[in-house]
C-alpha cells in the first residue's frame, strides 16, 4: 500500500534539505504591500539540515551586534556529539534546541538565552516589548524557528533558509496574521547580556555516551520482533531520527564523512522497509549487527572531545 502522508514527508525531507523553509513559505500569509518591505539586517543562513533554530539564534546574535553562523555555534558546543533522551525520545544534532542547550554556547561568549512561554493573544505585545526574540511559527509539518526583528505597524522576521533556495529571508505578518501562525502557547526566547561564564561540556559528553548506545540497543530490541506495520510510525522521531538522520548530519559537519556515508546507508536500509509492507521484523532489512559497529564509531568519536 502508499505510504502515509507523514512517511512521505520523511522521505522528502532526506531528499530536500530546503524542506522546512519551502513548507513555511506555502504555509503562511504574507502582507501584499511589498512597498513597505525594507531588510531588516544581514540574513542568516542554514548551512546545515534542519539548522533553522542554529540560523535563528545565529540572527539573534546579529542582531545583538556578534557575527557567528549556526555551523560555527554548532561546533563550538559540540553539538555533533551530543545526545539527549527525554521523555522516552532520542534527540541530537540540530534537535537539541533551547535555553539549556543554546546557553553552552552562549554563556562563555557572555550572553543567556531567557525563554518564556507567551499565549498567542498577548504574543503581538510581548514581541514589540522584546525585540530582538526567537519563537517557532507552526507549519503543517511542524514548527520553524524565525526571529522577530523589526515592528512598523507590522512584524518583520528573519526567516532562516538555505542561500541557494531561492526562498524567502524575511517574513512580513500582519496583526491578524501573526497569532493565527503560532500555537496557542508560544516559547519565546530572547538573548541577555550576562558575565562570561565557561561551560563544562564533559558531563554532556559523558551523558550522550550512555545514551547513543541505549539508542542502538532500544532499536535492536525493537527491530528484533514484529509489529503492526502503523507502529513504526511515532517511532521515526522518537527512536531513528537521532542516529539515522540528524546524527548522519552531524557526522558530516564534523568532517566524518566516511562514518556519515556508513549510517546512510543504514539510513536507506531504513527507509526502503518504511515503503515496503512492514509485515517482516525490521531486522530481515537492516543490518543491526552493522549498525552496532556504527553506533561504538560514533561513541568512541564522543570519547575522542572528552
Amino acid at each position: 500500500g502508499s505510504l502515509p502522508a507523514a512517511t512521505s514527508l520523511y522521505i522528502l525531507y532526506l531528499d530536500n534539505p530546503n524542506f522546512s523553509s519551502l513548507v513555511l513559505q506555502h504555509s503562511l500569509s504574507y502582507t501584499k504591500d511589498t512597498s513597505r518591505r525594507k531588510p531588516v539586517t544581514m540574513m542568516k543562513y542554514m548551512h546545515f539540515k534542519a539548522s533553522c533554530s542554529y540560523a535563528a539564534l545565529a540572527a539573534l546574535m546579529e542582531l545583538n551586534g556578534i557575527d557567528t553562523e549556526d555551523y560555527k555555534i554548532a561546533l563550538e558546543m559540540k553539538l555533533p556529539y551530543l545526545f539527549f533522551k527525554e521523555n522516552g525520545i532520542y534527540i541530537s544534532g540540530p534537535m537539541l534546541q533551547g535555553a539549556k542547550w543554546f546557553n553552552l554556547w552562549l554563556a562563555p561568549h557572555g550572553y543567556r538565552m531567557f525563554e518564556e512561554m507567551v499565549d498567542r493573544e498577548q504574543l503581538c505585545n510581548y514581541l514589540r516589548a522584546h525585540k530582538p526574540a526567537m519563537l517557532g511559527i507552526q507549519t503543517p509539518y511542524g514548527k520553524h524557528a524565525v526571529v522577530f526583528a523589526e515592528y512598523d505597524g507590522i512584524y518583520h522576521f528573519m526567516n532562516p533558509t538555505h542561500e541557494s533556495s531561492g526562498e524567502r529571508t524575511e517574513l512580513i505578518l500582519s496583526e491578524e496574521d501573526l497569532p493565527a501562525s503560532v500555537d496557542p502557547e508560544t516559547m519565546v526566547g530572547t538573548v541577555i547580556p550576562a558575565e562570561a561564564e565557561p561551560q563544562l561540556l564533559t558531563p554532556y559528553l559523558n551523558d550522550s555516551i550512555s545514551v547513543i548506545r541505549e539508542n542502538c540497543a532500544d532499536i535492536e530490541a525493537f527491530a528484533a520482533e514484529k509489529h503492526d506495520p502503523n507502529t513504526y510510525f511515532p517511532m521515526m522521531n522518537s527512536l531513528f531520527r537521532s542516529l539515522l538522520l540528524d546524527g548522519i548530519t552531524m557526522m558530516e559537519l564534523a568532517g566524518e564523512t566516511a562514518l556519515a556515508q556508513e549510517f546512510t546507508t543504514l539510513q536507506h536500509q531504513f527507509m526502503d522497509f518504511m515503503r515496503g509492507t512492514r509485515r517482516e521484523a525490521l531486522q530481515e532489512t537492516l543490518s543491526l549487527d552493522r549498525l552496532h559497529d556504527l553506533t561504538e564509531r560514533y561513541a568512541h568519536l564522543i570519547e575522542q572531545q572528552i
